[in-house]
């Protein structure tokens, strides 16, 4: 049963919002909200009009079903975290945290600030759930038909899920080799809009890992670019990147998050992502 909570302050409203953004921007999604619209459960996972010989995105989803992962701010740069937009740098106020995710589309990220005490953030499909219980402050959203506030395993870690491709769609631009790998090129939009922030993918094929991520305004402006590093094969033919390294449109390292102490499929309990949950 949620607890009553007194009115918070102007102040403590503010630190809220710090710190839910904190969770909600260190997957770094960074797409500003496009206009809202209703997503219908068989959204289509490649965009229409692609070639018919063009491989399809769905292709290259993981299959991970769920994961556990400690996750480390190891470097920082708020200088260059700025560059790519204003209030970035609140997610680094917490340097380490938990992440776990299952599917489909489950989410829970917790971890412990030395100012505000614990915060938790879980994600069930479109429901998003927010605690910070020092500040007595707590808040659930439903993005429904909001998908560019969505999250995903893809901006944790590098991963596709199948979950992921029911509110976006991918397209197939071209083959390219990254960083004497062969990767393949998608572009990755909301599902029903032409016009607004999206992704450019560069895959690996063999892995299914996203070896780099860029992240471009409504307005096609390059915003960020997320490089997936020293994947590593946490399962038979499962991979996982251990390493994240984000940086601004100039091309400056803004911050390096990394992964530790990963457990795959170990069947994690429902229970662990029921938004209100503790």
């Amino acid at each position: 049963m949620p607890v009553a909570c007194k009115p918070a302050s102007r102040t403590t409203r503010r630190k809220f919002v710090l710190v839910a953004g904190a969770f909600a921007s260190l997957a770094l999604c960074l797409a500003r909200p496009g206009k809202s619209f209703p997503v219908t459960p068989a959204a289509r996972a490649d965009k229409p009009g692609a070639k018919a010989d063009a491989p399809a995105i769905i292709g290259f989803t993981s299959k991970i079903e769920d994961l556990q992962a400690a996750v480390s701010v190891t470097k920082f740069e708020p200088t260059e975290m700025e560059k790519i937009g204003k209030d970035f740098g609140a997610p680094y106020r917490i340097r380490h945290l938990t992440l776990q995710y299952k599917q489909p589309d489950k989410i829970r990220l917790e971890g412990k600030s030395p100012t505000l005490g614990t915060a938790l953030m879980i994600v069930n499909g479109a429901a998003r759930y927010v605690t910070i219980p020092k500040l007595r402050l707590r808040k659930t959203e439903n993005f429904g038909n909001a998908p560019g506030k969505r999250q995903s395993l893809l901006e944790y870690c590098g991963l596709l899920s199948p979950d992921t491709l029911r509110f976006m769609q991918g397209r197939f631009v071209r083959q390219e080799t990254l960083d004497e790998q062969t990767t393949l090129v998608f572009d990755l939009t909301y599902q029903g809009t032409e016009r607004g922030a999206h992704y450019r993918l560069w895959i690996d094929p063999k892995t299914r890992v996203t070896l780099k991520r860029e992240w471009y305004d409504r307005d096609n402006t390059l915003r960020a670019t997320f490089a997936y590093l020293d994947a590593q094969e946490v399962a038979p033919n499962l991979w996982l990147p251990t390493r994240v390294e984000v940086r601004n449109a100039e091309g400056a390292v803004a911050a390096i998050t990394t992964y530790s102490g990963v457990k795959i499929n170990q069947g994690l309990d429902d229970s662990r992502f029921a938004i209100g949950g503790a």
